[in-house]
């Protein structure tokens, strides 16, 4: 009898993947989210190339003593930046979305100037908090006086780190063409200079150089983009509206600023989770440590990249259907975008298990074949992440951006306690190790406070 029906029930299970191939293909959110997101690929995938490129040939043009400061330097930077920095792209989103949509052009102005002091107030804060550290970076890492003024000069690009705004403007008129072009051009500029460098056999001074430039002159074609698209936008004022923006309007009450706080230190908690672990482990094991753990994460990061671009691509699109409510498709869409995401990420996996030993040796040389290790717990620690990474932007879009710092919160404490505790007993393991326990903390925290806020809405419907 089972071989009778057998057939039939291959045939069955066979019409059933179909029946919903199909409904996931006609999926229009999902079909604009992969196209948003093959938009950014386009741009990400040269940027990962060019970044293994440049890390390369850095890592052979320097010793891994001075390629662990380089990476320590930059680092430093980038952290100081990023926690700085406001997460104004996601004021244009959250609030820009609604007043656009409705034609409220002097509100959404209004936003947009709100949004332009943020980034000017982190990046005057960002200035300030990176030159001040820089004595207690060099007692850390045990720099040079050379090597802390080398610093001191790279630090002063993080004022460019700040153009946040020009970032949610490209996202809301979904000009993602824009930015996959605008994210290729840093990496670009450090692959030219680096490749300069190692062959004319220039030392630490003058990578540091080229890799400053290449963070400052694509911020500022970042905001010529953005100001081109809004004059074709027609976003720009004209003396016909002048008079009816001096009077009422949207304005930062108490709402929009617990808002944006609550969803800077949210971003700027997950950014520790970034850039903590590399000056950790150079505090704590050593410069050589730091570039291991950095060649590591790059490597890892390159591969997750084609997943990781669902993420900047999804806000837009759930702060749509958080305007109108649309709870169902909200979980719907989340719930399909995962899954997607979380293929990718398993297949992330697989490669480094088989060809992460090949990838060390190919990308960096035989210096850093030890990181394989780390490598894989890291990819673990991507994968995490990556099948839970709706969670997050739907928090915030759905104004539950303090329920999700304070997710953030608790597992940043948590991986900042075991990074201590684990790095001095087990090595560049022990930093991977912390990694996944954060992660799946985090994932565990921001499932119950997502499935809380559906209850919610569905008792309230």
């Amino acid at each position: 009898m089972l071989h009778k029906y057998r057939p039939n029930s291959v045939l069955q299970l066979c019409a059933g993947f179909r029946d919903v191939w199909r409904n996931w293909t006609a999926d229009v959110l999902l079909r604009r989210l992969i196209s948003n997101a093959s938009l950014l690929l386009g741009g990400k995938a040269v940027t990962a190339v060019f970044g293994i490129g440049y890390l390369a040939l850095a890592a052979r043009g320097l010793s891994l003593e001075a390629f662990g400061t380089l990476i320590l330097i930059h680092t430093y930077t980038q952290a100081v930046g990023d926690i700085t920095k406001f997460q104004s792209w996601q004021v244009v989103l959250s609030y820009g979305t609604p007043a656009w949509n409705e034609g409220r052009k002097g509100d959404f102005r209004r936003i947009l100037r709100f949004s332009v002091r943020l980034d000017l107030y982190g990046a005057v804060a960002g200035l300030a908090l990176a030159l001040l550290g820089i004595p207690l970076a060099q007692t850390l890492f045990g720099w040079s006086a050379d090597t802390a003024h080398w610093a001191t000069v790279y630090v002063l690009s993080v004022v460019f780190f700040d153009v946040a705004t020009s970032t949610g403007i490209l996202r809301l008129f979904d000009r993602f063409d824009l930015t996959a072009l605008q994210s290729s051009l840093g990496a670009f500029i450090r692959l030219v200079g680096t490749a300069a460098a190692f062959i004319y056999g220039w030392g630490l001074p003058f990578y540091l150089a080229v890799w400053m430039t290449a963070q400052i002159f694509p911020c500022l074609v970042l905001i010529g983009m953005a100001m081109r698209v809004l004059r074709h936008q027609g976003a720009f004022e004209t003396p016909r509206e002048r008079p009816d923006v001096t009077g009422g309007g949207w304005r930062p009450d108490r709402q929009v600023w617990g808002f944006v706080w609550s969803a800077n230190l949210n971003t700027t908690l997950q950014l520790v989770l970034t850039h903590f672990g590399t000056l950790a482990v150079g505090a704590m094991l050593g410069a050589p440590a730091a570039a291991l753990y950095r060649i590591a994460r790059q490597i890892t990061e390159a591969i997750a990249m084609p997943v990781k671009l669902l993420t900047p691509t999804i806000y837009p699109e759930l702060a749509r259907l958080a305007t109108r409510r649309a709870f169902s498709e909200i979980r719907r869409f989340m719930l399909r975008a995962s899954v997607l995401a979380g293929f990718g990420a398993t297949a992330l996996i697989c490669v480094l298990v088989f060809a992460g030993p090949w990838l060390l040796l190919t990308v960096a040389g035989d210096n850093f074949t030890p990181a394989y290790g780390v490598m894989v717990v890291l990819a673990l620690a991507a994968a995490i992440r990556l099948w839970s990474f709706p969670l997050e932007p739907m928090l915030i879009t759905s104004g539950r951006a303090v329920a999700a710092f304070q997710v953030r919160l608790v597992t940043t404490i948590l991986y900042i306690v075991l990074m201590f505790f684990l790095c001095p007993r087990l090595g560049l393991m022990g930093a991977g190790y912390a990694l996944v326990i954060a992660s799946l903390t985090n994932l565990a925290g921001q499932l119950m406070v997502a499935e809380n806020w559906f209850r919610q809405n569905r008792a309230a419907g």
